[in-house]
């Protein structure tokens, strides 16, 4: 691991023991590594706990004894934007990259509610059109489509209901009693079309998301979302609430638009740790003979030309990569291995994780 990285931190939860996941991000060559570096249990001790603090100790212990590294040596952190993080990145002295896919859940979430009603009528009806008559009838109508419920932690779940309800509308007897009576009315459905064409947009971020992108593909996409409905503002603008630092997300967004000479001064401070450091250039025979003002307008541009930054292209904008491993994690603990302590759960995933960093030449060379 190089002296410069960052973490990407998430949490998670199992048979009452609390598992921190921690993956380093780093560049080798120009290319981007992100090996798991850690996945243990926070609470040992009895005075143990889940504060930020405790994430500071945990992280400021694990570094140096396993990587020779220090904590002051970590440039930002990517995680959920709980308080948590929030303190635990402020504690460090770093910028928090907050899981920009958790920040569009949450304004989704909200965005949600004010349709509560329309959306409870759908799923009234999709409860009523599984039941062993109306799944016959369907059948009888020659369609393979099957109704699809909601789930109340996941609204991509609602996206997929309301695009079933409409494949299905066509095919629904209006004349049977008990459909016509829970049908969204005209009005209901021309709501739900228009809340449809939103969500697909969302969607298509979402999805996004979980592929490879930086900040300033985020940063477009929700720009993108909050003309499409200025009430996504309040948790997608640069600078909502919810941002912890928002002069280096809008800082490093600059820069890989190519422009870092427009960066702000308070932005050019909190990059300068990413800030790759230049020989000056020899003063030339023309330059000597120059007048002191064109020398030094022509030392200005040249600064302005050869600042660079480091691994600012390679924030990851979300901590998907932690949530998708705690997701191997459940099923290698929770079916396979339900027995296994915490250490021996680790040392599995961990090298299942990091295939691709040993083989059996590794093995070997630790056995010699």
């Amino acid at each position: 691991m190089p002296d410069q990285f960052g973490l990407i931190l998430d949490g998670w939860t199992h048979m009452s023991e609390h598992y921190l996941g921690v993956f380093a991000c780093y560049e080798v060559g120009r290319k981007v590594k992100t090996p798991l570096i850690c996945m243990a249990p926070l609470m040992n001790e009895i005075d143990d706990d889940l504060s930020a603090l405790a994430h500071r100790e945990f992280l400021a212990d694990m570094l140096p004894r396993d990587f020779g590294k220090q904590i002051d040596q970590c440039l930002f952190v990517v995680g959920g934007n709980c308080s948590v993080n929030q303190r635990l990145a402020s504690l460090i002295g770093v910028p928090l990259i907050g899981c920009a896919s958790h920040r569009l859940n949450r304004v989704v979430q909200q965005d949600l509610q004010s349709h509560e009603a329309d959306l409870a009528a759908v799923h009234g009806l999709m409860i009523k059109l599984r039941t062993l008559t109306q799944s016959a009838k369907l059948s009888r109508l020659k369609t393979s489509l099957r109704p699809v419920i909601r789930q109340d932690t996941r609204w991509s779940s609602t996206f997929a209901m309301l695009h079933r309800y409409f494949k299905l509308l066509e095919h629904l007897d209006k004349d049977d009693d008990d459909v016509a009576e829970l049908l969204p009315g005209p009005v209901c459905n021309r709501r739900l079309r228009k809340l449809l064409k939103e969500l697909a947009n969302v969607e298509s971020v979402s999805k996004a998301l979980q592929g490879s992108a930086d900040l300033l593909d985020v940063r477009e996409w929700f720009d993108g979302l909050i003309a499409m409905k200025p009430l996504y503002a309040h948790y997608l603008a640069p600078r909502a609430d919810i941002v912890h630092s928002p002069d280096f997300e809008s800082g490093c967004v600059r820069v890989l638009r190519g422009n870092s000479n427009r960066l702000t001064r308070t932005e050019k401070a909190v990059l300068q740790p990413f800030a790759a450091s230049v020989a000056a250039a020899p003063e030339s025979d023309d330059e000597e003979s120059s007048s002191f003002g064109e020398r030094l307008q022509k030392r200005r541009k040249l600064a302005q030309q050869e600042q660079k930054y480091v691994l600012i292209r390679s924030i990851p904008p979300t901590s998907n990569i932690v949530e998708r491993f705690f997701s191997i994690a459940r099923t290698t603990f929770g079916q396979e291995r339900n027995s296994l302590q915490p250490a021996t759960l680790e040392q599995i995933l961990f090298l299942r994780q990091n295939a691709s960093y040993w083989d059996v030449g590794t093995i070997d060379s630790l056995r010699s």
